[in-house]
């Protein structure tokens, strides 16, 4: 038998690159609320078990970093439980979800500070305060403070384009400005997932496509978010998302990228209507 010799060259172990872990994993997650008895099933019925409703129904979606995801469904389809679930505003009743390494079930408070939410304007500010005194209150509840909470005010109305405006109350904000001041405060905890819900409700055309444009310039290519958008309007959804996530009757019906859509030469008008006539049969 022929041995080596001890000059004979190492063998070459060739390694495969390890893929990276999804940013957001849901599991397998259901989602149920009691529902309220009413006065008269109380009186007649005291005993009887209350009934659930079931928002969410065996979901199981992986998200990765970097991915802008369009959300999309009827009213009352499960979408914003779904985005409270991925933020850790709730608890699932079953299966587990995991943003940025942090399971909600064992570690919400984690996951929180993983995700920021730009919810609707209308309810989300004092408006007799300014606007950084409005990111500073909001700073103050994400146990941020100081110096470094000033920093990080004036930072933020840099990016959304507020320096000038950082200083006035709110209250004579235009719509646009009280959406980019929502942006601020969404980034406030330097969060990896942005949830943003309807970003251009409300805006007349050219304030929104400078809200997708700060979107997609500012938020996304400068500070690298992963983006969660839920929307009704396919423009919107076409030009802020790479992906699109439908679902119906706390089912996903759909999950595919905008690119696989066009090469297979399909709207995205049709393929929504194609993913809520799935979810009838």
């Amino acid at each position: 038998m022929k041995q080596l010799s001890s000059s004979s060259p190492p063998a070459v172990v060739q390694l495969l690159p390890v893929p990276e872990a999804p940013i957001i994993s849901v599991v397998d997650v259901t989602m149920s609320f009691p529902i309220v008895k009413r006065y008269r099933e109380m009186l007649l019925h005291p005993l009887r078990p209350r009934r659930v409703h079931t928002a969410l129904s065996s979901v199981t979606i992986e998200i990765q970093r970097g991915d802008r995801v369009a959300v999309m469904g009827p009213n009352g389809a499960g979408k914003t439980t779904l985005l409270k679930l991925i933020g850790g505003l709730i608890l699932p009743t079953k299966g587990d979800v995991v943003v940025d390494g942090f399971n909600t079930n064992y570690d919400s408070g984690a996951a929180r500070k993983s995700v920021g939410f730009v919810l609707n304007e209308e309810r989300s500010f004092f408006w007799r305060l300014t606007g950084a005194q409005n990111l500073e209150f909001f700073g103050t509840l994400d146990n941020l403070g100081g110096v470094d909470l000033r920093n990080r005010i004036q930072e933020l109305t840099s990016l959304v384009g507020l320096e000038e405006a950082a200083a006035r109350v709110v209250e004579g904000y235009s719509s646009g400005m009280k959406q980019r001041l929502a942006l601020a405060r969404g980034l406030i905890t330097a969060p990896s997932v942005l949830i943003l819900d309807e970003p251009t409700r409300a805006l007349d055309p050219i304030a929104s496509d400078e809200m997708i444009d700060l979107i997609l310039s500012r938020i996304y290519v400068d500070s690298r978010k992963t983006l969660l958008i839920a929307t009704h309007r396919m423009d919107e959804a076409l030009k802020l998302c790479n992906k699109v996530l439908v679902i119906d009757k706390g089912r996903v019906q759909a999950f595919d990228t905008i690119s696989d859509l066009k090469r297979d030469r399909i709207t995205l008008p049709q393929y929504y209507r194609r993913a809520l006539a799935v979810g009838e049969i």
